[in-house]
């Protein structure tokens, strides 16, 4: 065992003073690269700067092509554990629709959050069915910071909306 150490001591040191094995991660002493300078903020905290992980191109930008709901006709809002729970039913003229959710839009107004109730329409003919068939719901539920403000609830649909007050 002792013969083991200094033979691979003896073997590591002659490697050591190799150019090729210097420059290589096999020598310890160059595991870690040389020193570089680092930007600091005002208060001496270490700034880091991230390479992005964006394409460099920049990414595409995303066009939702589902169409509004047709007419919106019941809009409830439930109390939960962590906020609210938005719950918008729509009568759709067949069955077949899918892929429904409730888009929260940006509103000029303060207190008024404003939804849109959009959906896949399908591809093919469908039958037209039963009224329950043709209803379709969605829901959308908001956390307790984000349903502070808000004292009106607006979800629209392509033939008009619907409202829901405190």
């Amino acid at each position: 065992m002792r013969r083991q150490v200094i033979i691979s001591g003896l073997v590591l040191s002659l490697l050591a003073g190799c150019a090729t094995v210097r420059d290589s991660k096999f020598n310890p002493l160059n595991w870690f690269g040389a020193s570089e300078p680092v930007a600091v903020d005002e208060y001496g905290q270490q700034v880091v700067v991230l390479k992005t992980l964006a394409p460099r191109k920049g990414y595409p930008v995303f066009v939702d092509t589902r169409p509004l709901a047709p007419a919106i006709s019941d809009v409830q809002v439930v109390k939960s554990a962590s906020g609210a729970i938005i719950t918008a039913s729509a009568a759709l003229p067949s069955t077949g629709y899918y892929d429904a959710e409730l888009l929260r839009m940006p509103s000029d107004q303060p207190g008024v959050a404003i939804f849109e109730f959009r959906l896949r329409p399908p591809a093919e003919a469908a039958p037209t069915g039963t009224t329950a068939q043709r209803r379709i719901t969605a829901a959308k539920s908001l956390s307790n910071a984000e349903i502070a403000g808000i004292r009106t609830i607006i979800v629209k649909g392509a033939e008009g909306a619907r409202q829901v007050r405190r």
